[in-house]
């Protein structure tokens, strides 16, 4: 029969957590080898077999093959999974197998000072059940002469784990390893945490469930992320008794680098660097000043001047003053108390300009347009109603008129033919070209 161990082993006291088959808890096993006082022990190798499948006697387990290190001038020799009937050990059980030797160095085999042997790796076990590793040393008390000692049993004792839930994390479905806060308005994202919870619920910002179940991740459909939004989640955990259940939450924030926007309110200057949408009524407490588009499907109001380096579309708009270097639509009322400057409009509604009106391109007016200030087209000019045309200049040296129109200033009607049978012009009239009927 093989000799007593010369060494003596210590291990770590604190309970290991006791996870499932499906929900393993990680764990670290210590064991510290050391010389008995006063005395000189020299070994050459230290064998250490820790399950990794559950053993008949219903003890824990590693799910996986652990790491393994030692501390000191030792290294790990070899790893590999070995049966029980290999090791002499429970014939139904698979072991990892790992060998700690000294560098071949003269005196290196001396333990002189402690070896701390770290295992770590997650662990399944039914709380209250024990860890059993088995180790075996090859020592004696003289260098060179070290046989195999009789192997000896170190045990930890395991117990529930606390209920935990961290690592709530966004990412692409495409690279679900990597974290991710900011997408794109309709794209799909990946939610994912860690948990020994039960169950589990997901909220948007607005307190909805959008998901409810076991799994620890959920993958939001694409269109539900239109604009910055955190996300709740809350895991539930049922007590030993069944009765009682404890709660943990958790959040993450995700931004959209283009939101959809239902209102937005700016109390000062606000610059877009890109194409502006408002599905709904914009109003700006101030200037706004846009490099691109602009699109507002409702009221767009701004305290202060308007300027849009594209096109600019909306259902009302009311400013002090409106600049728009491309294409500008205005499907219901303009209400401007400046100037109004643009390559094309087209107004819907009834517009009112206090200001000059400068139209590179055409003017369509579709309903009453009053201009209280200068009004000038660099282009042609066309004004119809009821499907007939009033007043236009396309294809004409001159301006043709069809019916009666009015020109007044400061109080005064100073061209008429309203009333009249011909024109009246109470001033003088200075033509360049023919009046022809």
């Amino acid at each position: 029969m093989p000799d007593a161990p010369l060494l003596h082993y210590s291990t770590s006291t604190a309970p290991l957590q006791a996870g499932t088959a499906d929900k393993p808890s990680a764990n670290t096993i210590d064991i510290t080898v050391s010389s008995p006082a006063g005395r000189n022990v020299y070994c050459d190798k230290i064998d250490v077999a820790v399950p990794v499948s559950a053993p008949d006697d219903g003890g824990a387990w590693f799910t996986e093959n652990p790491q393994s290190s030692i501390a000191g001038k030792w290294n790990p020799a070899s790893t590999e999974v070995k049966s029980g009937r290999e090791l002499g050990l429970d014939a139904a059980t698979n072991y990892y197998h790992v060998v700690f030797q000294p560098p071949p160095i003269p005196g290196f085999d001396l333990i002189d000072t402690p070896l701390k042997i770290s295992i770590t790796g997650n662990v399944a076990a039914d709380p209250g059940s024990t860890l059993t590793c088995s180790v075996t040393e090859t020592s004696g008390t003289a260098s060179g002469d070290c046989t195999r000692k009789a192997p000896q049993d170190l045990t930890w004792e395991t117990a529930e784990p606390p209920f935990y839930l961290h690592s709530f994390l966004a990412c692409s479905p495409e690279r679900p390893t990597v974290p991710k806060t900011k997408f794109n308005a309709g794209d799909q994202a990946l939610l994912t945490w860690e948990s020994n919870g039960d169950s589990f619920h997901l909220y948007d910002g607005d307190g909805t469930v959008l998901h409810e179940g076991v799994e620890t991740s959920w993958t939001i459909p694409a269109s539900v992320i239109a604009n910055d939004t955190t996300f709740s989640l809350k895991a539930s955990k049922k007590g030993a008794t069944g009765f009682e259940t404890a709660d943990r939450y958790a959040t993450v924030t995700v931004t959209v680098t283009n939101p959809t926007l239902r209102e937005l309110t700016v109390k000062g200057q606000l610059g877009v660097y890109g194409a502006l949408t408002a599905n709904d009524g914009l109003s700006v407490y101030g200037g706004l000043t846009a490099n691109d588009s602009v699109s507002v499907y409702g009221r767009l109001s701004a305290n202060d001047g308007l300027s849009v380096s594209d096109g600019l579309t909306a259902d009302t708009v009311e400013a002090r003053s409106v600049t728009v270097e491309q294409y500008c639509q205005i499907d219901g009322d303009c209400n401007v108390a400046g100037d109004l400057a643009t390559e094309a409009i087209v107004a819907s509604g009834y517009t009112t300009l206090n200001g000059a009106l400068t139209v590179n391109g055409g003017l369509t007016a579709n309903g009453d347009c009053d201009v209280n200030g200068w009004f000038s087209a660099n282009h042609d000019l066309r004004v119809s109603y009821g499907g007939t045309e009033k007043m236009t200049t396309v294809g004409k040296s001159g301006l043709s008129v069809e019916g009666d129109f009015s020109v007044s200033y400061d109080g005064t009607q100073k061209i008429t033919t309203d009333g009249y049978n011909g024109l009246c012009v109470d001033g003088d009239l200075t033509v360049y070209g023919r009046i022809q009927n």
